[in-house]
C-alpha cells in the first residue's frame, strides 16, 4: 500500500509538537510541480528556499494554502487540521512563520519526493534541499 502520510515533529516555543503531513492530491501536486519546474528552468542551481522566495504574493498564498491544508497537528484529541481551505485549524501556527516555513518545505518534498525518486523526508530528498 502506497504511503501518504508521514509524522514529523518541530519545536514550537521550546516543546516538542508532533504534525502528520499527507501528500497533496494529484490536482494540487501537479500544479505545485508546474510551478517549481518553471521557476527552477530559469536556474537548475536553485534551492527549495530560492524557488519559494521567487513566488509571486498569490503564488506563495496558494502554495502554503495547498499544502497547509495537508498537515494536521498531532494533538492528545487526535489530528487536528492546521488549515481548512483559507481558514486558520489551528491559530497556534498564524502568526509562527518559522514553524509554517519548516511544514512548507517539508510538505512539499514530501508530497513531490516520489516524482524525483525519492521518498524520504525533505532533508534530502526531493526536488532541492528544504534546509533553510
Amino acid at each position: 500500500m502506497r504511503q501518504i502520510t508521514k509524522d514529523i515533529e518541530l519545536t514550537i516555543d521550546g516543546n516538542p509538537v508532533g504534525f502528520r503531513l499527507s501528500k497533496l492530491d494529484a490536482f494540487s501536486g501537479v500544479a505545485l510541480l508546474r510551478l517549481l519546474m518553471r521557476l527552477e528552468g530559469q536556474d537548475d542551481s536553485l534551492t527549495m528556499l530560492d524557488l519559494i522566495s521567487s513566488l509571486s504574493e498569490e503564488e506563495l498564498r496558494s502554495v502554503m494554502t495547498s499544502v497547509l491544508n495537508h498537515v494536521s497537528v498531532l494533538l492528545p484529541a487526535g489530528p487536528h487540521p492546521v488549515m481548512t481551505g483559507r481558514e486558520w485549524g489551528y491559530p497556534d501556527l498564524e502568526h509562527d512563520t518559522p514553524a509554517c516555513m519548516k511544514l512548507l518545505l517539508e510538505g512539499i518534498a514530501w508530497s513531490l519526493s516520489g516524482f524525483f525518486g525519492g521518498g524520504q523526508s525533505g532533508s534530502g530528498s526531493g526536488p532541492a534541499p528544504t534546509s533553510p
